[in-house]
């Protein structure tokens, strides 16, 4: 077991991050315990780990088309968070605090473009990351740790992407509700893609899929994602995880970080963000609406049975037990390997043309079928 402080790296460089996790001896639970213990037992999702195999070849194929078809989108959109990053660093130097595990290869991918654009010297930019937890909070003792070495204007909290925006408002109950503690913090998240106007900053809001979602530790760092059991709630210790070394074969992780990074290495000078200007209000406002009107339709009053957007999508496809797929659209490129992804899991999949969100997946509901 690490112990608070210790440096891990998982499987990348030790240079590229340093994850302030504990890694914890569980043995996974099988999915179907594991969504009938969540909905009818009561446990919450972050005290169980599920079973994490080797990628099939066919899920393998449909990484390797959505990085071909989506690589220099995504890689477009890391040179402008890096850059805005860049404009809001008033000391020349930043900590990014990426949230485990979406957000970790951004956060390696970022801290690259941004120490390739400046000339910074590698010092001046640093990258931990740590867990949060819906309904549990951040990590403050990863946090307090970060800030024993760092001002905390220096400060940003990067993830992968947004959804219904989860994350990013139990980043902001915690850092308002854990005051001195987290006073000068920025409480934003700092995202590639934000597709419900929740995030502090991002890149682009209009979703599309992030070629790291279709896979899950094997390009993460053969990090699981944080657990936190019940013994350790209120405890000076860092959330936990789960080595994955028995994926070690399968690890993509540093050749995924490599080959982005020859993307990012092709685009010279500024990347121009979209001339159309989105009003996040208006944006935020109408998620929720949209929202609202699914959870009315499938008579779903847990609203964490509803994921929204393509990331969300392919993340219930891989790892719980969807009910139903819906996809705006199954001609886009996108939408085929959605529409793939679910084939491979035997998931029905409803076209709604007329759609708010890209893709929606609707989990199960264990107590309905039994």
């Amino acid at each position: 077991m690490a112990t608070n402080g210790s440096h891990y790296s998982g499987s990348y460089a030790p240079e590229d991050v340093s994850f302030l996790l504990r890694r914890l001896h569980i043995s996974p639970t099988a999915l179907p315990e594991r969504e009938a213990a969540i909905q009818l037992q009561g446990r919450h999702y972050s005290e169980m780990i599920g079973p994490e195999d080797r990628p099939s070849r066919e899920r393998l194929a449909v990484f390797r088309s959505c990085l071909e078809q989506n690589g220099m989108r995504f890689a477009a959109d890391v040179v402008k968070l890096a850059d805005l990053l860049v404009a809001s660093a008033t000391e020349g130097k930043l900590a990014l605090v990426s949230l485990a595990r979406a957000g970790t290869p951004v956060g390696i991918l970022l801290r690259k473009a941004i120490l390739r654009r400046t000339g910074w010297k590698e010092s001046a930019v640093a990258h931990y990351s740590i867990s949060v937890i819906r309904d549990r909070g951040v990590d403050l003792v990863a946090l307090e740790h970060i800030l024993e070495s760092w001002p905390r204007e220096c400060v940003r909290f990067i993830d992968g992407w947004t959804g219904k925006g989860t994350i990013a408002k139990e980043l902001h109950r915690t850092l308002s509700e854990n005051k001195p503690v987290t006073d000068g913090l920025d409480p934003g998240l700092w995202v590639p893609l934000d597709i419900s106007g929740v995030a502090g900053q991002s890149a682009n809001h209009e979703d599309y899929l992030i070629p790291s979602v279709i896979l899950g530790g094997t390009i993460s760092g053969l990090v699981s994602r944080s657990i936190l059991p019940r013994s350790d709630v209120g405890q000076r210790l860092f959330h936990g995880c789960v080595a994955l070394d028995h994926l070690r074969r399968y690890d993509v992780s540093r050749w995924y970080i490599e080959n982005m990074m020859g993307k990012v290495s092709k685009l010279q000078g500024n990347v121009a963000f979209d001339s159309t200007s989105v009003s996040l209000p208006s944006l935020c406002a109408d998620s929720e609406r949209a929202l609202s009107d699914l959870a009315r339709e499938f008579a779903v009053t847990d609203l964490n049975r509803i994921k929204v957007g393509l990331g969300e999508t392919v993340r219930v496809l891989l790892r719980r037990m969807p009910h139903r797929v819906l996809l705006r659209d199954t001609q886009s490129a996108d939408g085929r390997l959605v529409e793939r992804l679910a084939r491979m899991r035997k998931v029905e999949v409803e076209v709604r043309p007329q759609m708010f969100f890209q893709a929606v997946a609707i989990i199960a509901d264990i107590r309905a079928e039994r």
